[in-house]
Parts: structure tokens; sequence; C-alpha cells
């Protein structure tokens, strides 16, 4: 029979009971112990992973059967991409579905920046509220220019909704984005990062992790914002350099963050940004809500039914490894 490892359950509950109605066994790894995936994907044809869990080349290497490697959203930094290419395992992501959920998140953590959220709310249920309002410094978005970096599904509905909603002003840095794109949703296309840093007052975070992109904004970059700016990152912990990001919040050079992602994650009890007073954090949630969940989830089915059934699944990351010679593509699946 063929089998189908699921490593974490599904967000959907329904997808493992689709799986199995595909004629599949589907086992269920319910642990972050790597030797334990490692039993399982032995005599496995598919593998699908939850993030952050990571598929590592010692992984790969201990499943011989394994034709395809479905991923749970649209990152694919958890997965070994290299090995699996080298193995002839297809990788593929849900492409897209973050588009609306993560760009209304990054919206709302810079409203919540912005209006000091993590203070209002607390202190108004405790009463101190009352004996500090007229210390505020609370701003507005309107007007404001806000420095989106990376212009993909994310990045460009982000950039759509803050100047179409908000009357902000974005610039965008995006070395591989088509600059049409840029013009349909009213930002500017600028070719530097730091004349992007320099001009934004809001720095907003929505790149893929990549080996160019992990610690692209640094203690560096963070210095090259005007002082009193806020930075929101919703895209991978490892874009942005969290030791520099509490410097600069001691210092007062950035004013206040969200974030959604972090390095590492979670963080460790104790770290500075958890009890940071001008921080709002979320548990990367910004593509988890119930609707998206359904799409994704539906998505994955498909792929991975798709890829046994010995055909092209719709994202596929690593084209080379399904049409190489060491191309495991077969099929497995009625």
């Amino acid at each position: 029979m063929t089998k189908i490892v699921l490593w974490r359950p599904m967000y959907d509950s329904s997808g493992a009971e689709r799986l199995r109605g595909l004629g599949a066994e589907v086992v269920v790894v319910d642990s972050s112990e790597e030797s334990e995936v490692t039993a399982a994907v032995a005599d496995a044809d598919a593998l699908w992973v939850r993030y952050p869990e990571k598929v590592s080349r010692r992984i790969l290497a201990a499943a011989p059967r394994l034709t395809v490697v479905s991923t749970s959203g649209f990152g694919t930094d958890n997965v070994d991409i290299e090995a699996a290419t080298e193995y002839g395992i297809l990788v593929v992501n849900q492409l897209g579905f973050g588009r609306i959920p993560v760009s209304e998140h990054i919206v709302m953590l810079i409203l919540a920046t912005l209006k000091q959220l993590n203070w209002a709310d607390p202190a108004t249920r405790d009463g101190s509220a009352w004996r500090q309002r007229s210390d505020l410094s609370l701003h507005e978005l309107h007007g404001r220019t806000v420095g989106v970096v990376g212009l993909g599904y994310v990045g460009a509905e982000t950039a759509r909704k803050l100047t179409t909603g908000f009357g902000a002003d974005v610039l965008a840095y995006d070395p591989y984005a088509d600059p049409r794109i840029a013009h349909l949703v009213g930002a500017e296309l600028v070719p530097d990062l730091d004349e992007l840093l320099s001009r934004s007052t809001i720095l907003a975070l929505a790149p893929a992790l990549t080996a160019t992109s992990r610690e692209l904004i640094g203690a560096d970059q963070l210095a090259r914002l005007p002082r009193g700016s806020f930075v929101v990152n919703c895209s991978r912990g490892g874009v942005l350099d969290t030791e520099a990001l509490v410097a600069a919040l001691e210092s007062g050079h950035v004013a206040a963050a969200g974030l959604d992602v972090v390095e590492p994650e979670p963080l460790p009890a104790g770290h500075p940004l958890l009890s940071h007073p001008r921080v709002i954090l979320t548990p990367h949630t910004a593509g988890l809500t119930a609707e998206t969940i359904v799409r994704m989830t539906d998505s994955a089915v498909t792929q991975l039914g798709t890829a046994l059934r010995g055909d092209l699944p719709a994202a596929p990351v690593n084209r080379a490894a399904w049409d190489g010679d060491r191309s495991r593509r077969r099929t497995v699946l009625p």
C-alpha cells in the first residue's frame, strides 16, 4: 500500500482522511524527534511536513522510496532542497495562499505598534491607562512612508492595502520583482535597500528566507532607518537579526516592533523580546486563518495525490528533481 507520512498533524484534520480516501496508509508522527521521522519514512512514498520541523538530508537519505515532500505552506526553508534534488525527490509548496491573511496580519501589526495596543489593552483593564493618556505618543498610518521588503504575493498585497486603504506612501525593494507589479499596487520600486531604509519610517518585511535574505536586516540596516521607526516582520525570523533589533529597541532608534516570526522560534524563556514593553508578538499565526488552512490543506492533498499518480503537481519547487535522471517519479496511486 502507498504510505504517506505526516510530520505533525495537518492543520485541517480532514486532510488525513482525504489522503486515506486516495487509498494510502497515512502515518502521523507527532514529535520533533528526527529519529521517529526517519523510522517512519523508511518505507514511505510521500512526506508532508508542518513548519518549523526540518526535513534534513539525513531524513531524506533514510527514505529510498520517497517520491515527494510537501510543505504545509509557502516557505521551503525547512526542507533541504539541494539534497532532495540530488536524490530525485520532488518538493512542492502551497503557493500564494498567504497573500490575504499574511498581508492583513502585517497591516494589523503596523497599526498595533503605531497605536501602542500592547500597552492600551492591559492598562485599560487595570485602570492605569487613565493616568497615562497625556503622555502617549500614538501615530497615524495615513501619510506615512512604509518600506516593504519583498514584493511577492504577500508584499504586493500588503502594498496595495497600504496605499489604497490607508493612504500610505509605499516604497518596495525586491531585486527579482517585475516593475509592473509595483506600478499596479501603487508602490515605488527602489533599486537599493539602503535607499528604502533611509526613507521609511515603517519597515515591513515580507521576503522568502533564502541564502541571500538571511539576516538581510541587521544592525547596519536598522541604523539606516530614521530614529523612531517601526519594524514589522511576518516573513521568517531569520530575515531579521534578533539581537540587533533588541539593541535598536533599547537605544530608542526603533520605536516599536511587531513580530509574527522570530529567530530562534520559539524564543527561549527570559529572552528580552518576550517582556519588552514596545514589542507585540504573535506565534507565527499570520497565515493560519481558518479559511487559508482549508485552502492549503486542499492544495497539499491534491499535489501529493497528483505526484503519486506520476503527474507533475501545480507548485513544484525543484522541477529538476522531477525531470532529471535520478527522478523517482512513478505511479503508486491509481
